[in-house]
Protein backbone atom coordinates (compact mmCIF):
# COMPACT_ATOMS: atom_id res chain seq x y z
CA UNK A 1 0.00 0.00 0.00
CA UNK A 2 1.24 3.38 -0.66
CA UNK A 3 2.12 5.92 1.93
CA UNK A 4 0.61 9.11 2.66
CA UNK A 5 3.80 10.87 0.48
CA UNK A 6 3.76 8.73 -2.39
CA UNK A 7 -0.06 8.87 -2.44
CA UNK A 8 0.53 12.61 -2.52
CA UNK A 9 2.92 12.70 -5.24
CA UNK A 10 0.34 10.65 -7.53
CA UNK A 11 -2.05 13.23 -6.88
CA UNK A 12 0.14 15.66 -7.82
CA UNK A 13 1.33 13.84 -10.97
CA UNK A 14 -2.43 13.54 -11.32
CA UNK A 15 -3.29 16.71 -11.25
CA UNK A 16 -0.37 18.03 -13.55
CA UNK A 17 -1.37 15.81 -15.82
CA UNK A 18 -4.91 16.88 -16.01
CA UNK A 19 -3.77 20.91 -16.09
CA UNK A 20 -1.49 20.03 -18.80
CA UNK A 21 -3.45 18.04 -21.04
CA UNK A 22 -6.09 20.39 -20.81
CA UNK A 23 -3.94 23.48 -22.21
CA UNK A 24 -4.89 24.52 -25.75
CA UNK A 25 -1.12 24.58 -27.42
CA UNK A 26 2.36 23.44 -26.69
CA UNK A 27 3.38 26.57 -25.03
CA UNK A 28 0.86 26.85 -22.71
CA UNK A 29 1.01 23.39 -21.73
CA UNK A 30 5.06 24.12 -20.87
CA UNK A 31 3.89 27.12 -18.90
CA UNK A 32 0.79 25.22 -16.84
CA UNK A 33 3.63 22.61 -16.11
CA UNK A 34 6.25 25.06 -14.87
CA UNK A 35 3.77 26.75 -12.53
CA UNK A 36 2.19 23.24 -11.02
CA UNK A 37 5.83 22.21 -10.90
CA UNK A 38 7.37 24.88 -9.00
CA UNK A 39 3.92 24.59 -6.40
CA UNK A 40 3.75 21.33 -6.16
CA UNK A 41 7.22 21.34 -4.77
CA UNK A 42 7.46 24.92 -2.96
CA UNK A 43 9.69 25.91 -5.24
CA UNK A 44 10.41 30.00 -5.47
CA UNK A 45 11.82 29.34 -9.33
CA UNK A 46 11.26 27.02 -11.84
CA UNK A 47 11.83 26.82 -15.83
CA UNK A 48 11.75 24.58 -18.79
CA UNK A 49 14.00 24.17 -21.65
CA UNK A 50 12.86 22.68 -25.08
CA UNK A 51 15.41 22.04 -28.06
CA UNK A 52 18.34 24.15 -26.00
CA UNK A 53 16.26 27.09 -25.23
CA UNK A 54 14.49 28.43 -22.22
CA UNK A 55 10.91 28.69 -23.29
CA UNK A 56 8.87 29.13 -20.33
CA UNK A 57 9.91 30.42 -17.00
CA UNK A 58 8.16 31.41 -12.71
CA UNK A 59 9.47 33.35 -9.77
CA UNK A 60 12.42 35.08 -11.68
CA UNK A 61 12.55 39.39 -12.03
CA UNK A 62 11.29 40.59 -14.88
CA UNK A 63 14.40 40.30 -17.52
CA UNK A 64 16.48 38.84 -14.99
CA UNK A 65 16.01 34.66 -15.66
CA UNK A 66 19.53 33.39 -15.67
CA UNK A 67 19.49 31.72 -18.74
CA UNK A 68 23.10 30.91 -19.36
CA UNK A 69 22.78 29.27 -15.56
CA UNK A 70 19.69 27.04 -16.22
CA UNK A 71 20.95 26.43 -19.83
CA UNK A 72 24.73 25.16 -17.82
CA UNK A 73 22.09 22.91 -15.59
CA UNK A 74 20.65 20.80 -18.51
CA UNK A 75 24.32 19.92 -19.56
CA UNK A 76 25.55 19.17 -16.15
CA UNK A 77 23.10 18.76 -13.78
CA UNK A 78 24.25 20.73 -10.70
CA UNK A 79 22.50 20.79 -7.00
CA UNK A 80 22.84 24.30 -6.78
CA UNK A 81 21.37 26.89 -8.78
CA UNK A 82 22.30 30.96 -8.22
CA UNK A 83 19.16 32.55 -8.47
CA UNK A 84 18.72 36.80 -8.56
CA UNK A 85 18.04 37.78 -5.53
CA UNK A 86 18.53 34.28 -3.31
CA UNK A 87 21.98 33.61 -4.56
CA UNK A 88 22.80 29.96 -4.75
CA UNK A 89 19.84 27.67 -4.09
CA UNK A 90 19.31 23.96 -4.01
CA UNK A 91 18.09 22.84 -7.25
CA UNK A 92 16.95 19.54 -9.02
CA UNK A 93 16.85 19.24 -12.93
CA UNK A 94 14.88 16.33 -14.51
CA UNK A 95 14.92 16.18 -18.56
CA UNK A 96 12.68 14.06 -21.06
CA UNK A 97 13.55 13.18 -24.57
CA UNK A 98 11.45 12.52 -27.89
CA UNK A 99 11.90 14.26 -30.88
CA UNK A 100 11.68 17.96 -28.90
CA UNK A 101 13.77 16.85 -25.80
CA UNK A 102 13.66 19.17 -22.70
CA UNK A 103 14.68 19.76 -18.83
CA UNK A 104 12.53 20.98 -16.35
CA UNK A 105 14.99 22.72 -13.59
CA UNK A 106 13.10 24.07 -10.23
CA UNK A 107 14.88 25.47 -7.53
CA UNK A 108 13.96 26.92 -3.99
CA UNK A 109 15.51 28.43 -0.88
CA UNK A 110 16.49 26.13 2.00
CA UNK A 111 15.64 22.60 2.10
CA UNK A 112 17.24 20.31 -0.66
CA UNK A 113 15.00 18.24 -2.62
CA UNK A 114 14.75 14.64 -1.37
CA UNK A 115 15.25 11.28 -3.08
CA UNK A 116 11.33 11.28 -3.33
CA UNK A 117 10.76 14.99 -4.56
CA UNK A 118 13.82 13.90 -7.36
CA UNK A 119 11.60 11.28 -8.28
CA UNK A 120 8.22 13.47 -8.41
CA UNK A 121 10.36 16.00 -10.72
CA UNK A 122 11.16 12.84 -12.99
CA UNK A 123 7.06 12.01 -13.62
CA UNK A 124 6.48 15.58 -14.19
CA UNK A 125 9.13 15.92 -16.84
CA UNK A 126 7.44 12.45 -18.12
CA UNK A 127 4.29 13.68 -17.79
CA UNK A 128 4.88 17.05 -20.13
CA UNK A 129 6.50 14.73 -22.18
CA UNK A 130 3.70 12.16 -22.88
CA UNK A 131 1.70 15.89 -23.07
CA UNK A 132 3.90 17.63 -25.35
CA UNK A 133 3.82 14.62 -27.59
CA UNK A 134 -0.21 14.20 -27.66
CA UNK A 135 -0.23 17.77 -28.52
CA UNK A 136 1.74 17.49 -31.31
CA UNK A 137 0.20 14.32 -32.54
CA UNK A 138 -3.22 16.40 -32.60
CA UNK A 139 -1.68 19.51 -34.47
CA UNK A 140 0.10 16.91 -37.13
CA UNK A 141 -3.56 15.04 -37.48
CA UNK A 142 -4.84 18.57 -37.73
CA UNK A 143 -2.49 19.70 -40.12
CA UNK A 144 -3.02 16.63 -42.58
CA UNK A 145 -6.88 16.83 -42.22
CA UNK A 146 -6.72 20.34 -43.24
CA UNK A 147 -4.23 19.58 -45.90
CA UNK A 148 -6.68 16.74 -47.14
CA UNK A 149 -9.53 19.35 -47.29
CA UNK A 150 -7.57 21.82 -48.81
CA UNK A 151 -6.68 18.96 -51.41
CA UNK A 152 -10.31 18.09 -51.95
CA UNK A 153 -11.02 21.49 -52.33
CA UNK A 154 -8.52 22.61 -54.77
CA UNK A 155 -9.41 19.26 -56.73
CA UNK A 156 -12.83 20.12 -57.06
CA UNK A 157 -12.47 23.82 -58.36
CA UNK A 158 -9.94 22.05 -61.23
CA UNK A 159 -12.53 19.31 -61.76
CA UNK A 160 -14.76 21.90 -62.57
CA UNK A 161 -13.02 24.04 -64.46
CA UNK A 162 -11.74 20.98 -66.34
CA UNK A 163 -15.19 19.98 -66.94
CA UNK A 164 -16.24 23.55 -68.37
CA UNK A 165 -13.28 23.34 -70.70
CA UNK A 166 -14.01 20.36 -72.34
CA UNK A 167 -17.78 20.77 -72.53
CA UNK A 168 -16.47 24.44 -74.23
CA UNK A 169 -18.49 26.62 -72.64
CA UNK A 170 -18.06 30.22 -72.45
CA UNK A 171 -14.36 31.16 -72.35
CA UNK A 172 -15.18 34.83 -70.29
CA UNK A 173 -17.44 32.16 -67.81
CA UNK A 174 -14.28 29.72 -67.51
CA UNK A 175 -11.49 32.78 -67.25
CA UNK A 176 -13.80 34.38 -64.66
CA UNK A 177 -14.51 30.66 -62.27
CA UNK A 178 -11.23 30.31 -62.28
CA UNK A 179 -9.72 33.45 -61.01
CA UNK A 180 -12.39 33.60 -58.14
CA UNK A 181 -11.52 29.87 -57.52
CA UNK A 182 -8.08 30.81 -56.92
CA UNK A 183 -8.50 33.86 -54.52
CA UNK A 184 -11.23 31.98 -52.49
CA UNK A 185 -9.18 28.45 -52.26
CA UNK A 186 -6.18 30.84 -51.18
CA UNK A 187 -7.97 32.80 -48.65
CA UNK A 188 -7.29 36.00 -50.11
CA UNK A 189 -9.43 39.08 -50.52
CA UNK A 190 -8.15 39.97 -54.56
CA UNK A 191 -8.04 37.61 -57.94
CA UNK A 192 -6.77 39.38 -60.70
CA UNK A 193 -6.22 37.81 -64.48
CA UNK A 194 -4.21 40.00 -66.86
CA UNK A 195 -3.24 38.86 -70.37
CA UNK A 196 -1.55 40.85 -73.40
CA UNK A 197 -3.43 42.96 -75.50
CA UNK A 198 -1.41 41.73 -78.41
CA UNK A 199 1.01 38.48 -78.65
CA UNK A 200 4.13 41.07 -78.44
CA UNK A 201 2.75 43.56 -76.60
CA UNK A 202 4.11 45.55 -73.52
CA UNK A 203 0.83 46.21 -72.10
CA UNK A 204 -1.90 43.64 -70.30
CA UNK A 205 -5.76 44.22 -70.42
CA UNK A 206 -7.17 43.08 -67.30
CA UNK A 207 -9.56 39.47 -68.58
CA UNK A 208 -11.11 38.59 -64.84
CA UNK A 209 -11.64 40.16 -61.50
CA UNK A 210 -12.87 39.22 -58.44
CA UNK A 211 -12.97 40.80 -54.98
CA UNK A 212 -12.47 44.08 -56.46
CA UNK A 213 -13.97 47.70 -56.81
CA UNK A 214 -16.53 47.52 -59.71
CA UNK A 215 -15.41 46.59 -62.85
CA UNK A 216 -17.11 47.74 -66.19
CA UNK A 217 -16.76 44.51 -68.28
CA UNK A 218 -16.53 47.02 -71.68
CA UNK A 219 -14.18 48.86 -70.37
CA UNK A 220 -11.58 46.73 -68.42
CA UNK A 221 -8.33 48.32 -67.42
CA UNK A 222 -5.20 48.54 -69.09
CA UNK A 223 -1.72 48.75 -67.99
CA UNK A 224 2.05 48.50 -68.55
CA UNK A 225 3.87 45.12 -67.58
CA UNK A 226 5.86 47.52 -65.29
CA UNK A 227 2.01 48.88 -63.66
CA UNK A 228 0.87 45.41 -63.24
CA UNK A 229 3.35 44.56 -60.97
CA UNK A 230 3.68 40.88 -59.61
CA UNK A 231 1.99 40.42 -62.93
CA UNK A 232 4.63 41.64 -65.22
CA UNK A 233 6.99 40.15 -63.26
CA UNK A 234 5.62 36.61 -63.77
CA UNK A 235 4.41 37.35 -67.27
CA UNK A 236 8.69 38.13 -67.80
CA UNK A 237 10.24 36.13 -66.27
CA UNK A 238 7.84 32.79 -66.59
CA UNK A 239 7.78 32.14 -62.81
CA UNK A 240 5.39 32.48 -59.80
CA UNK A 241 6.62 35.92 -58.22
CA UNK A 242 5.81 37.14 -54.53
CA UNK A 243 5.77 40.38 -53.13
CA UNK A 244 5.29 41.34 -49.39
CA UNK A 245 4.84 44.83 -48.02
CA UNK A 246 1.91 47.49 -48.92
CA UNK A 247 4.69 49.86 -50.11
CA UNK A 248 6.13 47.08 -53.16
CA UNK A 249 2.23 46.67 -54.31
CA UNK A 250 1.71 48.56 -57.62
CA UNK A 251 -0.66 51.15 -58.43
CA UNK A 252 -3.30 49.51 -60.19
CA UNK A 253 -3.43 46.76 -57.47
CA UNK A 254 -4.22 49.86 -54.99
CA UNK A 255 -6.73 51.14 -57.38
CA UNK A 256 -8.92 47.92 -57.57
CA UNK A 257 -8.46 46.60 -54.61
CA UNK A 258 -11.16 47.30 -51.49
CA UNK A 259 -8.79 48.31 -48.98
CA UNK A 260 -4.62 48.51 -48.79
CA UNK A 261 -3.37 44.90 -50.58
CA UNK A 262 -0.17 43.98 -48.11
CA UNK A 263 0.88 40.86 -50.30
CA UNK A 264 0.61 39.49 -53.70
CA UNK A 265 1.37 36.51 -56.12
CA UNK A 266 1.16 36.02 -59.59
CA UNK A 267 1.57 32.68 -61.88
CA UNK A 268 2.03 32.54 -65.55
CA UNK A 269 -0.14 31.75 -68.41
CA UNK A 270 0.34 30.34 -71.36
CA UNK A 271 -1.54 30.32 -74.88
CA UNK A 272 0.06 27.49 -77.14
CA UNK A 273 3.23 27.03 -74.68
CA UNK A 274 3.82 30.94 -75.32
CA UNK A 275 3.48 33.27 -72.39
CA UNK A 276 0.64 35.95 -72.56
CA UNK A 277 -0.79 36.86 -69.18
CA UNK A 278 -0.56 35.94 -65.51
CA UNK A 279 -2.90 34.82 -62.78
CA UNK A 280 -3.01 37.04 -59.66
CA UNK A 281 -3.74 36.92 -55.69
CA UNK A 282 -3.46 39.38 -53.69
CA UNK A 283 -4.15 39.40 -49.65
CA UNK A 284 -4.76 42.76 -47.53
CA UNK A 285 -3.77 41.33 -44.15
CA UNK A 286 -0.53 42.44 -43.28
CA UNK A 287 0.62 39.44 -41.86
CA UNK A 288 0.11 37.10 -44.70
CA UNK A 289 3.51 35.06 -46.30
CA UNK A 290 3.03 33.29 -49.52
CA UNK A 291 4.91 29.68 -48.89
CA UNK A 292 5.38 26.77 -51.41
CA UNK A 293 2.27 25.37 -51.20
CA UNK A 294 0.72 28.49 -52.17
CA UNK A 295 2.94 28.72 -54.82
CA UNK A 296 2.19 25.04 -56.15
CA UNK A 297 -1.81 26.06 -55.89
CA UNK A 298 -2.09 29.20 -57.81
CA UNK A 299 0.40 27.19 -60.31
CA UNK A 300 -2.40 24.88 -60.46
CA UNK A 301 -5.30 27.22 -61.40
CA UNK A 302 -2.48 29.39 -63.61
CA UNK A 303 -2.11 25.96 -65.72
CA UNK A 304 -5.49 25.51 -66.21
CA UNK A 305 -5.95 29.21 -67.34
CA UNK A 306 -3.83 28.28 -70.22
CA UNK A 307 -5.69 25.21 -70.89
CA UNK A 308 -8.61 27.30 -71.46
CA UNK A 309 -6.83 29.94 -73.83
CA UNK A 310 -5.24 26.96 -75.78
CA UNK A 311 -8.52 25.80 -76.45
CA UNK A 312 -10.45 28.29 -77.40
CA UNK A 313 -7.90 29.90 -79.55
CA UNK A 314 -7.13 26.67 -81.30
CA UNK A 315 -10.73 26.28 -81.97
CA UNK A 316 -10.76 30.40 -83.53
CA UNK A 317 -7.29 30.16 -85.20
CA UNK A 318 -8.98 26.50 -86.56
CA UNK A 319 -12.60 28.25 -87.94
CA UNK A 320 -10.16 31.28 -89.39
CA UNK A 321 -7.90 28.32 -91.17
CA UNK A 322 -11.19 26.84 -92.57
CA UNK A 323 -13.60 29.21 -92.92
CA UNK A 324 -13.96 32.70 -94.70
CA UNK A 325 -13.65 35.63 -92.26
CA UNK A 326 -15.90 37.74 -93.78
CA UNK A 327 -19.30 35.48 -94.31
CA UNK A 328 -18.03 32.98 -91.91
CA UNK A 329 -19.03 30.17 -94.35
CA UNK A 330 -16.96 27.20 -95.32
CA UNK A 331 -13.49 27.80 -96.87
CA UNK A 332 -12.82 26.40 -100.23
CA UNK A 333 -10.88 23.93 -99.18
CA UNK A 334 -12.79 22.52 -96.46
CA UNK A 335 -15.53 22.82 -98.60
CA UNK A 336 -13.89 20.21 -101.04
CA UNK A 337 -12.80 18.37 -98.10
CA UNK A 338 -16.07 17.99 -96.97
CA UNK A 339 -17.48 17.13 -100.62
CA UNK A 340 -14.91 14.51 -100.62
CA UNK A 341 -15.58 12.22 -97.84
CA UNK A 342 -19.54 12.88 -98.47
CA UNK A 343 -18.78 11.59 -102.16
CA UNK A 344 -16.53 8.68 -100.86
CA UNK A 345 -19.81 7.40 -97.87
CA UNK A 346 -22.35 7.49 -101.21
CA UNK A 347 -20.26 5.55 -103.46
CA UNK A 348 -22.39 2.57 -104.31
CA UNK A 349 -25.25 3.30 -102.24
CA UNK A 350 -27.06 4.75 -105.30
CA UNK A 351 -27.71 7.87 -103.08
CA UNK A 352 -26.90 10.88 -104.51
CA UNK A 353 -25.37 14.79 -103.62
CA UNK A 354 -25.68 17.69 -105.60
CA UNK A 355 -23.08 20.93 -105.47
CA UNK A 356 -25.03 24.55 -106.26
CA UNK A 357 -22.27 26.69 -107.72
CA UNK A 358 -23.38 30.73 -107.53
CA UNK A 359 -22.57 33.46 -108.90
CA UNK A 360 -24.06 37.44 -107.98
CA UNK A 361 -25.16 39.24 -111.43
CA UNK A 362 -24.88 42.84 -110.57
CA UNK A 363 -22.14 42.49 -107.00
CA UNK A 364 -19.10 44.25 -109.49
CA UNK A 365 -21.55 47.07 -110.27
CA UNK A 366 -22.42 47.81 -106.37
CA UNK A 367 -18.63 47.33 -105.59
CA UNK A 368 -17.13 49.24 -107.69
CA UNK A 369 -20.00 52.66 -107.36
CA UNK A 370 -20.51 51.88 -103.56
CA UNK A 371 -16.90 51.05 -102.38
CA UNK A 372 -15.68 47.78 -100.70
CA UNK A 373 -17.23 48.19 -97.53
CA UNK A 374 -20.80 47.80 -99.22
CA UNK A 375 -19.81 45.24 -100.93
CA UNK A 376 -18.37 43.25 -98.01
CA UNK A 377 -21.86 43.98 -96.16
CA UNK A 378 -23.64 42.95 -99.09
CA UNK A 379 -21.83 39.72 -99.50
CA UNK A 380 -22.29 39.03 -95.76
CA UNK A 381 -26.03 39.79 -96.41
CA UNK A 382 -26.28 37.08 -99.57
CA UNK A 383 -24.46 34.32 -97.34
CA UNK A 384 -27.03 34.68 -94.67
CA UNK A 385 -30.02 34.44 -97.40
CA UNK A 386 -28.09 31.37 -99.07
CA UNK A 387 -27.95 29.51 -95.45
CA UNK A 388 -31.29 30.41 -94.31
CA UNK A 389 -32.98 28.28 -97.39
CA UNK A 390 -30.34 25.62 -96.41
CA UNK A 391 -31.26 22.21 -94.71
CA UNK A 392 -29.44 19.89 -91.99
CA UNK A 393 -26.58 18.71 -93.04
CA UNK A 394 -26.28 21.33 -96.23
CA UNK A 395 -23.01 23.16 -96.80
CA UNK A 396 -22.59 26.38 -98.06
CA UNK A 397 -18.98 27.71 -98.78
CA UNK A 398 -17.76 31.11 -100.36
CA UNK A 399 -15.17 30.46 -103.07
CA UNK A 400 -13.86 34.16 -103.24
CA UNK A 401 -15.13 37.52 -104.39
CA UNK A 402 -18.76 36.66 -105.26
CA UNK A 403 -18.85 33.41 -105.90
CA UNK A 404 -20.34 30.45 -103.32
CA UNK A 405 -21.01 27.01 -103.71
CA UNK A 406 -23.71 24.24 -101.92
CA UNK A 407 -23.42 21.32 -101.46
CA UNK A 408 -26.52 19.24 -100.80
CA UNK A 409 -25.63 16.21 -98.93
CA UNK A 410 -28.81 14.02 -99.89
CA UNK A 411 -31.39 14.39 -102.92
CA UNK A 412 -33.78 12.40 -104.58
CA UNK A 413 -32.65 13.88 -108.17
CA UNK A 414 -32.63 16.59 -109.91
CA UNK A 415 -36.14 18.15 -109.36
CA UNK A 416 -35.07 18.14 -105.43
CA UNK A 417 -31.72 20.15 -106.28
CA UNK A 418 -33.70 22.01 -108.43
CA UNK A 419 -36.19 23.69 -105.66
CA UNK A 420 -33.20 24.59 -103.51
CA UNK A 421 -31.90 26.35 -106.34
CA UNK A 422 -34.83 28.30 -107.04
CA UNK A 423 -35.36 29.29 -103.70
CA UNK A 424 -32.12 30.84 -103.25
CA UNK A 425 -32.63 32.45 -106.78
CA UNK A 426 -35.87 34.22 -104.80
CA UNK A 427 -34.35 34.99 -101.47
CA UNK A 428 -31.53 36.82 -103.48
CA UNK A 429 -34.05 38.64 -106.14
CA UNK A 430 -35.61 40.44 -102.89
CA UNK A 431 -33.63 43.81 -102.27
CA UNK A 432 -30.98 44.08 -99.42
CA UNK A 433 -30.31 47.21 -97.02
CA UNK A 434 -27.02 48.37 -97.07
CA UNK A 435 -26.22 51.20 -95.07
CA UNK A 436 -28.85 53.83 -96.33
CA UNK A 437 -29.62 52.00 -99.72
CA UNK A 438 -31.82 49.46 -100.54
CA UNK A 439 -30.06 47.29 -102.97
CA UNK A 440 -31.05 44.32 -105.28
CA UNK A 441 -28.51 41.64 -106.87
CA UNK A 442 -29.67 38.79 -108.84
CA UNK A 443 -28.00 35.41 -109.12
CA UNK A 444 -27.18 32.51 -111.31
CA UNK A 445 -26.82 29.32 -110.41
CA UNK A 446 -25.51 25.87 -111.42
CA UNK A 447 -26.39 22.66 -110.00
CA UNK A 448 -24.54 19.43 -110.94
CA UNK A 449 -24.99 16.01 -109.50
CA UNK A 450 -22.97 13.45 -108.35
CA UNK A 451 -23.45 9.96 -110.26
CA UNK A 452 -21.98 6.84 -110.30
CA UNK A 453 -19.17 7.23 -112.69
CA UNK A 454 -16.29 8.30 -109.81
CA UNK A 455 -16.63 11.80 -110.24
CA UNK A 456 -13.83 13.89 -108.12
CA UNK A 457 -14.71 17.17 -106.17
CA UNK A 458 -12.95 19.37 -108.09
CA UNK A 459 -14.69 18.11 -111.28
CA UNK A 460 -18.26 17.79 -109.66
CA UNK A 461 -17.82 21.56 -108.72
CA UNK A 462 -16.28 22.42 -112.15
CA UNK A 463 -19.39 21.16 -113.79
CA UNK A 464 -21.51 22.94 -111.43
CA UNK A 465 -19.46 26.00 -112.84
CA UNK A 466 -20.65 25.25 -116.35
CA UNK A 467 -24.16 25.21 -115.67
CA UNK A 468 -24.12 28.04 -113.80
CA UNK A 469 -22.63 29.89 -116.90
CA UNK A 470 -25.30 28.56 -119.37
CA UNK A 471 -27.32 30.08 -116.25
CA UNK A 472 -25.75 33.52 -116.86
CA UNK A 473 -26.26 33.58 -120.60
CA UNK A 474 -29.99 32.74 -120.23
CA UNK A 475 -30.68 35.95 -118.15
CA UNK A 476 -30.24 36.91 -115.18
CA UNK A 477 -31.55 35.45 -112.12
CA UNK A 478 -32.21 31.94 -112.85
CA UNK A 479 -30.28 27.99 -112.98
CA UNK A 480 -29.26 25.49 -114.61
CA UNK A 481 -28.48 21.62 -114.39
CA UNK A 482 -25.69 20.28 -115.84
CA UNK A 483 -27.03 18.14 -118.51
CA UNK A 484 -29.13 21.06 -119.85
CA UNK A 485 -25.67 22.77 -119.82
CA UNK A 486 -24.57 19.60 -122.07
CA UNK A 487 -27.53 19.33 -123.99
CA UNK A 488 -26.79 23.07 -124.95
CA UNK A 489 -23.19 23.03 -125.96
Amino acid sequence: MAGPAESLHIQQLVELLAVVSSSADEATAVQNAVERSAQALEAEVAAAVVDGKVVASIGFPPGAVPQAEILAMTRRPRSTLYVPGLGGCPAVTASWGGSHPGHLVLARWGASFEVEEQNLVRGMARVLELTLTMLRTLVAEHAIRESLQERQRLLEHLSAIQRAISHREDLQHILDTITDGARDLLGDEIGLLWLREEPDSGRVRLAAAAGTRPVNPADRPVADLSAASTAGEALVAERVAVRHGHELQSRMLRLLGPRTVHASMAAPVHDSGVATGALVVASCDPHRRYGPADEQTLSAFAENVSLALTDANTLVRMRQAHHDPLTGLASRGLFLEQLSQQLAIRDGDGRALAVLFLDLDRFKDINDSLGHAAGDELLTLTAGRITAQLRAGDTASRFGGDEFAVMLARVDGPHDAAAVARRIVSALAEPMRVGERWLRVGVSVGVALSGTDGHDPTELVARADLAMYEAKNRGTGGYAIYCDAVAGD
